[in-house]
């Protein structure tokens, strides 16, 4: 990848936020996005509390172009994660969502119970992936061959297709 884009982590975890346990997702995210060559801002981790994350997920998009969203993708009670990103997104890419759960097959069947997928704001890129630390690196990994492309083309800077290789 050419460019260095800029990107964050918000953590959506009651248990996190509340110090129940050691955030290690927001870790696994942030190690997997500098070793790609993004600069990492941070992690931020919050409750699961759909104002709360509403109002870091737009904060974040003024600093940002990929902000990944880790936990709340399933569809537990607390799970919000997808649809207070869908409410303040322009659009949704249900591309991202389904190979996500296509490729994230070989490692785990609850796949198919998960919410995972990708979201558009002013051009900026957000991913709602697990709160799983091992789940966020491998769909980080499903996705690293699509990322800087799509990034690029929101962008508007893009003159290629994405080929590949066969």
């Amino acid at each position: 990848m050419e460019k260095h884009y800029k990107s964050h982590v918000i953590i959506s975890s009651d248990r996190a936020s509340q110090g129940t346990y050691k955030d290690e997702s927001g870790p696994a995210a942030q190690t997997w996005l500098k070793k790609h060559k993004f600069k990492c801002t941070g992690i931020t981790v919050i409750p699961d509390d759909d104002e709360r994350l509403r109002m870091e997920v737009l904060m974040a998009l003024h600093e940002v172009e990929l902000l990944v969203v880790s936990g709340g993708t399933g569809v537990g009670p607390r799970d919000i994660t997808p649809q207070v990103i869908k409410s303040v997104a322009d659009y949704e890419i249900p591309g991202f969502g389904e190979l996500l759960r296509q490729e994230s097959l070989k490692y785990s069947l609850n796949s198919y119970l998960s919410r995972c997928g990708a979201y558009v704001k002013n051009n900026k890129l957000i991913l709602a992936l697990p709160g799983n630390p091992k789940a966020v690196t491998e769909q980080l990994d499903i996705l690293k061959d699509l990322l800087p492309n799509a990034l690029c083309a929101l962008r508007g800077e893009c003159k290629h297709r994405n080929r590949r290789g066969r």
